[in-house]
């Protein structure tokens, strides 16, 4: 009895046995009788099966942010937040579907000595990396995942004429797992929800080389995130690991990475650390599928279209807005603002809408202040359609 007909775009592969088929579209390989798809590795040129990336955003979803401050005379260190490499792979039309969900990627890279360098390495490392991870549809081990960023890393040095390497960290994360790379100074820190030195959470990889270093982390659902820091910040006066990991866990801990980024780069400065720096955070959720639902809300926040807001404002000497007009400049930095912010929000989380009230009047640079009662700082309605705001 003879062999049913290929499917639609495959073609007989006798080379390679009677049950094997290729889709030269796809460049894909089919096993009739193990009912299975397989790729060539191009690295060891044999066939391995197809890849298949899990969908884990029912188990844990990911956020991140950053903040930078530059010198007096511009130079500046930078940061790339990608939160969705799904969907940048899919920009670039590369097949990501071997890759697990969520995926993502962060990046901060050193200013020092040559801002240039870092704008450089910035703009280039995703769009080389990417491609990179695309390109090899099967499944990916973890010396296989960190070896390609090492490499990616090493060969944009090169390309960008720098002979002693970039200064720059690097957290990937697939689904569960954590690939963190660190060249030039700095460092990659994972950290879980407890303090103290050598946390069961706790891991980290840091170079003060040109080599890139390189580790893979399995996430557990008592990881709480992750901190990249270049070499002016972890190098900083008492700047251990245990007291970086202790300056951001609680704003990590609150969805707040950008605000553990500002605290952090705030400290540094204080011991010592001069600009250009810069610092991300990333924030790992964690929710049981399994869990019985929480009870439902009067009116669940998905459905709401409409909130009031007030809010403090603080000026910079950055500030060009309408509010600025006919006012003496602000002498703090946008960076001295925010942490300024930032420290009020113990005070008010713990004296709700009465300690708001009190300091808005204060404290607001906003006309707003002026309102009587509790209409301080109040911005009215804001519709979720930005357009009718």
């Amino acid at each position: 009895e003879g062999q049913p007909p290929p499917p639609p775009g495959y073609q007989e592969m006798p080379s390679l046995g009677p049950d094997w088929l290729y889709n030269r579209e796809r460049d894909l390989y089919l096993n009739r009788e193990a009912k299975k798809y397989y790729v060539r590795d191009a690295a060891i040129n044999e066939l391995c099966e197809l890849g298949v990336g899990r969908d884990l955003t029912s188990n844990i979803s990911v956020v991140g942010d950053a903040s930078a401050c530059a010198t007096s005379s511009g130079a500046s260190s930078k940061h790339v937040i990608i939160n969705d490499l799904h969907r940048a792979a899919a920009s670039m039309k590369l097949d990501f579907s071997h890759h697990d969900s969520p995926a993502a990627m962060f990046a901060v890279y050193d200013g020092k000595p040559n801002s240039a360098l870092a704008e450089g390495a910035a703009k280039s490392l995703h769009v080389r990396l990417l491609p990179r991870l695309a390109q090899h549809r099967g499944n990916w081990d973890n010396e296989r995942l960190e070896a390609t960023v090492s490499d990616c890393i090493q060969n944009l040095a090169v390309e960008l004429g720098s002979q002693a390497g970039l200064n720059l960290a690097v957290v990937l994360l697939l689904g569960g797992r954590l690939v963190l790379a660190a060249a030039g100074g700095a460092a990659c820190l994972v950290f879980g929800r407890d303090g103290g030195d050598g946390g069961m959470d706790d891991d980290e990889v840091a170079s003060d080389g040109p080599d890139v270093a390189t580790t893979c982390v399995i996430l557990e659902d008592s990881h709480v995130g992750a901190l990249l820091v270049t070499n002016g910040v972890r190098t900083a006066p008492g700047m251990t690991g245990t007291r970086l990991r202790s300056l951001v866990r609680g704003h990590v801990a609150a969805t707040r990475p950008r605000a553990a980024c500002i605290s952090l780069l705030g400290e540094a400065r204080r011991a010592g650390a001069e600009p250009p720096l810069v610092a991300a955070a990333v924030r790992f959720t964690w929710t049981d599928p399994e869990a019985p639902a929480p009870k439902k809300a009067k009116l669940e926040a998905s459905r709401l279209t409409k909130v009031r807001c007030r809010h403090i404002l603080f000026r910079h000497s950055g500030s060009t807005g309408q509010l600025d007009r006919g006012k003496p400049k602000a002498t703090r930095s946008v960076l001295e603002a925010e942490e300024a912010l930032l420290r009020l929000l113990p005070e008010l989380a713990m004296g709700g809408p009465s300690a708001f009230t009190t300091r808005c009047k204060k404290d607001s640079d906003c006309d707003t202040k002026l309102r009587g009662g509790e209409l301080a700082g109040d911005l009215g309605w804001l519709d979720k359609d930005p357009a009718k705001s």
